[in-house]
């Protein structure tokens, strides 16, 4: 045993006086080398989240640490491909809080960790659901003047999310993006996206739908009064001589009716209640005339049997 030692310490003792001589002049260069200190922001990453669980609260996309070491070693790293790993493994629903430790950033030896923070990471997790809700279409803007929405549907309906329980729980219905009908003198269909009103909520079925709002013309009413009503072949005095006349159209059409756009004449027939018929432009429509119906008074030609004679 005494020989192998001799031997091991006499050969060779040149390459191995070298070695430590190197080893020594490397370490003093380490250790006598000035240190620095920087600034990082290091990407935190969440793994491992259980497909029945949702993130509900808000957690940093990464942290700030100072780390402080030899220059060179320093400048060796590359700060972009450290990551703060935390696995949410086996997580159950409610608050988790996860400790930063200098040993996460897998750091050089001879690097230390001065400051991290956050240096607890608090997570809130809850369920995650399946329901169906409703859809609700959106609008923004006005149709052009005289026209408006008069339905508005969704194809589909209904569709299926998935979401946090806390968040699922009052929700019966999902609004859509708007649909803009500013100006349109015509129902449209527009494909729109859900606008869903928690970040946890995400569609099981297509993440958009169709909507459909069906535009036509304001319709409007109006009425003339004293319409004068002719008495047509059957001649004589008409008692009353004028009638109210109501119309109804499209509102731009039935602004555009005059009192004498409107005729009314008394059908054919002798003395007596006679019936009233008004007519309008094709673009509107009567609805009704008061009264339907007007007396006919004739009178006897001059010189008729049983007039008396002077």
């Amino acid at each position: 045993m005494t020989l192998r030692w001799r031997a091991w310490l006499t050969e060779n003792w040149g390459l191995k006086l070298l070695s430590l001589g190197f080893a020594v002049l490397l370490w003093m260069f380490v250790v006598g080398e000035k240190r620095s200190e920087v600034s990082l922001t290091v990407p935190l990453e969440l793994t491992g989240i259980p497909t029945d669980r949702v993130i509900v609260s808000p957690v940093p996309e990464a942290i700030r640490v100072r780390i402080n070491g030899p220059r060179t070693l320093l400048a060796a790293m590359d700060p972009a491909k450290l990551r703060v790993s935390l696995s949410l493994d086996g997580v159950q629903p409610g608050i988790s809080s996860f400790e930063i430790l200098p040993s996460r950033l897998n750091l050089p030896r001879g690097v230390d960790v001065t400051y991290i923070s956050p240096s607890v990471i608090t997570v809130d997790v809850d369920r995650r659901v399946e329901k169906a809700v409703r859809v609700k279409p959106r609008l923004r803007g006005t149709p052009a003047e005289g026209f408006e929405v008069v339905s508005l549907e969704a194809d589909p309906a209904q569709v299926r999310v998935s979401g946090a329980e806390r968040a699922l729980r009052g929700l019966d219905e999902v609004p859509t993006e708007p649909v803009d009908v500013a100006g349109a003198t015509g129902s449209l269909t527009r494909p729109v996206a859900l606008a869903f009103p928690d970040p946890t909520i995400r569609p099981l079925d297509a993440a958009s739908v169709k909507v459909t709002a069906v535009i036509r013309e304001i319709v409007a009413e109006r009425e003339f009064l004293g319409v004068p009503v002719s008495p047509g072949p059957g001649g004589g005095t008409l008692v009353p001589p004028s009638v109210r006349v109501k119309i109804r159209g499209p509102v731009r059409a039935v602004a555009r009716i005059a009192p004498e756009d409107i005729r009314v004449r008394a059908e054919p027939g002798g003395a007596g209640p006679v019936r009233v018929v008004a007519e309008a432009p094709p673009t509107v429509e009567v609805v009704e005339v008061d009264p339907n119906t007007v007396e006919r008074i004739v009178e006897p030609p001059s010189g008729a049997p049983g007039e008396s004679q002077e």
